[in-house]
């Protein structure tokens, strides 16, 4: 973008636009970085040029021009560097007489740096003007234009011809300073006719004054006077001062309505901010309540819960109790059941034994009465029936019974009453049967002796 800006100046120096040309410089200027020297350079390069052959304004010329010898330094083009200090070297001398030797040494010690014999030339014909102005230093000022006449005849110009003439003049010798002047031509340079015809003009003054007619004298210096008029007239005042004040207020008022675009963008994005924030605050305001209830309902549910569980204790206990009586009223009348069944053994033939007999034989039809004395028998005796039914699955409800009587200590006379046997001694054969059915090591009185125990 510097670049563009740079070379839109430059179109704009072109086509006589001067006012868009340092419009275009300043806002290539203010666009580059503070360490683009290159860009920099070339710059204030231009608009030194624009103050300088627009208009006049060599005090700020010079200032630019230094401005951009800077620059180049830093940036290593010494090629822009030995342009800018020649250009130094014109203006110093007319501010700065007293930096002249200076600027002088360094651009000729960068002129033979880059080998540029046109520079070397350009640089010595400058100093051997500004030598031929003093009496004490004409002399210096004709040996170094010899110098260049002798050895860089190829660079000569218009100037150093008119300063030889001009020195010649001045040492009365005008015939020498009408052969200098002779060799003059203005075809040569044509953009710089004018300012070669006011030299000669202040040459031939010079002569006429030595060849004693002043009158003629007269008439070259008005000559010159009036060239210098017309192009004083004929010149297009560009007030660059006050276009370079224009656009740095154009950048003083751009920059405050960045600000204010700045501050409004500030105002709206904490507006924006604000309006997000309870947004948000509301959604969790919003989300806190519902979690307030959710905690609530969970609450009453926890109490409903308790109360539940309050309840189930209760019934619990009721069943413990229940459960208590159960047993009680199971093992009493297991009791009955064997006090029934040894008076029905020692006394076969009375009623007491026929009713004892269909009691038993009731209660060894009703699968429901055995179910319960198999839950009660599992209760106090450490899960026996229920273990042994899934460690041997081959065991039928009659070997179970068996297994229940016995763990519940009936005696075998009883067990072979209760199960229909002939005899106490059939009960023995039976469990033996059922030992090597259940393929036990022991007895089946060792086995169940083990269960209850573990």
């Amino acid at each position: 973008m510097t670049r563009a800006y740079l070379y839109k100046g430059a179109v704009m120096e072109e086509l006589g636009h001067i006012d868009s040309a340092m419009f275009y410089y300043k806002t290539a200027e203010a666009n580059a970085g503070p360490k683009d020297y290159p860009n920099l350079g070339q710059i204030n390069t231009r608009i030194a040029n624009l103050y300088r052959h627009t208009y006049g304004d060599v005090q700020t010329c010079y200032e630019k021009y230094r401005l951009a010898y800077r620059y180049h330094r830093l940036s290593g083009n010494k090629k822009m560097q030995l342009n800018n200090l020649c250009c130094m070297f014109i203006m110093n001398g007319i501010t700065r007489l007293n930096e002249q030797d200076t600027l002088f040494k360094r651009a000729i010690k960068l002129s033979h740096e880059l080998k540029d014999n046109k520079k070397l030339c350009f640089l010595y014909e400058l100093r051997c003007n500004q030598l031929s102005r003093e009496d004490s230093t004409r002399f210096k000022a004709k040996q170094m234009a010899f110098h260049l006449l002798n050895n860089y005849s190829e660079f000569i110009n218009n100037d150093l011809l008119l300063d030889l003439a001009y020195l010649y003049a001045k040492e009365n010798k005008p015939d020498s300073a009408r052969f200098f002047l002779a060799n003059v031509d203005e075809r040569r340079e044509p953009d710089d006719k004018v300012r070669i015809i006011i030299r000669k003009n202040e040459v031939l003054s010079i002569i006429a004054l030595c060849e004693g007619n002043p009158s003629i004298s007269h008439l070259y210096t008005a000559a010159s006077s009036r060239l210098n008029d017309s192009i004083d007239n004929n010149r297009e005042k560009y007030v660059i001062e006050s276009i370079e004040n224009e656009f740095n207020h154009q950048q003083h008022n751009s920059i405050i309505s960045r600000n204010d675009r700045l501050h409004w963008s500030i105002i709206i994005l904490v507006a924006i901010a604000a309006v997000v924030i309870a947004l948000l605050l509301t959604a969790y305001l919003r989300r806190l309540h519902r979690y307030d209830k959710i905690i609530e309902n969970i609450q009453l549910q926890s109490a409903d819960q308790l109360s539940n569980l309050s309840l189930l204790k209760q019934n619990i206990e009721k069943l413990k109790i229940q459960d208590h009586q159960l047993k009680s009223f199971i093992s009493s009348h297991l009791n009955l059941m064997s006090e029934m069944i040894e008076a029905c053994y020692y006394s076969p033939k009375s009623k007491l034994t026929e009713q004892v007999k269909r009691i038993v034989q009731f209660q060894h039809d009703n699968h429901q009465q055995w179910t319960q004395l198999y839950h009660y028998i599992d209760a106090e005796y450490n899960g026996i029936i229920s273990k042994t039914h899934n460690a041997y699955p081959q065991l039928n409800d009659k070997d179970l019974l068996l297994i229940a009587l016995t763990a519940t200590g009936f005696s075998y006379i009883q067990i072979a009453i209760i199960m229909g046997y002939a005899n106490a001694t059939s009960v023995g054969t039976i469990k033996q049967r059922l030992a090597k059915k259940m393929h036990l090591d022991g007895s089946l009185n060792d086995y169940i002796n083990s269960m209850v125990r573990s």
